[in-house]
């Protein structure tokens, strides 16, 4: 399982370089270079993360497992509210109605707020995750997707999906955050009484982000040197 956890970081600096290369041969796509440096920063945050392993296997920092090193919630919790705004802002500048996107940025910026709040003001930043982080973070995200979904299929885009990279993005990201987000708000009420539950969320943890980071590169790289088609070749397509 910790092979497997170092392969998910791996994973995590492959994307992150896939979608920087990506962004080097379309620069103009600027959206694609800010969720690019988002997965860099998603790399270094994970490497980070592996400091309560660090002290677990090496006897002579056991001393730091009183300290609140030994835990990623003060580490994950603000990084989570990132993922999210990053996330929401990626495909709300994928988004053409200017009402909605303003209806979102608007949301976006009360959501950080109550987020921050909850954090401040509770007991959650150091002991779980933040439930209001990922509740709220979901409706928002899943809400902005759906939408981006609702305005291909009204577009020209829908004809040539297969080269928009935004929707390889929202298919492995909606997943994710569809099936993890249950399991993490839930984690604290079985972190001591069902130690097969932790396994077994661990192991979707990881296998679902394998199956996104992994589908990130293939997207990034595949798609880097390929052109989008222009005007002219969508009405020749009807």
């Amino acid at each position: 399982m910790e092979e497997l956890g170092f392969l998910v970081i791996l994973l995590e600096g492959f994307a992150a370089i896939s979608g920087l290369y990506y962004y080097q041969k379309k620069p103009t796509d600027k959206a694609v270079g800010f969720f690019s440096y988002f997965l860099l920063l998603t790399f270094f945050v994970e490497v980070l993360a592996t400091i309560p392993a660090i002290i677990y296997w090496n006897e002579p920092l056991h001393f730091l497992k009183n300290t609140f090193l030994y835990s990623n919630f003060w580490l994950y919790n603000p990084y989570l509210i990132i993922s999210f705004v990053v996330y929401i802002l990626y495909f709300t500048w994928n988004i053409s109605n200017r009402k909605i996107r303003h209806v979102v940025n608007t949301s976006l910026i009360f959501y950080t707020i109550i987020c921050v709040i909850n954090l401040i003001f509770s007991d959650v930043f150091f002991k779980s995750h933040s439930v209001v982080t990922y509740i709220l973070g979901n409706f928002l995200l899943l809400g902005v997707i759906f939408y981006y979904y609702f305005e291909i299929l009204l577009s020209s885009k829908i004809l040539n999906i297969k080269r928009e990279i935004s929707f390889y993005i929202s298919i492995p990201a909606l997943l994710f955050f569809l099936t993890t987000t249950p399991i993490l708000i839930y984690y604290k009420y079985y972190t001591t009484q069902s130690p097969e539950f932790i396994k077994l969320s661990r192991s979707v943890l990881i296998g679902l982000s394998i199956f996104m980071y992994s589908s990130y590169s293939i997207a990034f790289l595949s798609l880097a040197n390929k052109r989008k088609p222009t005007s002219k070749n969508i009405t020749n397509a009807f």
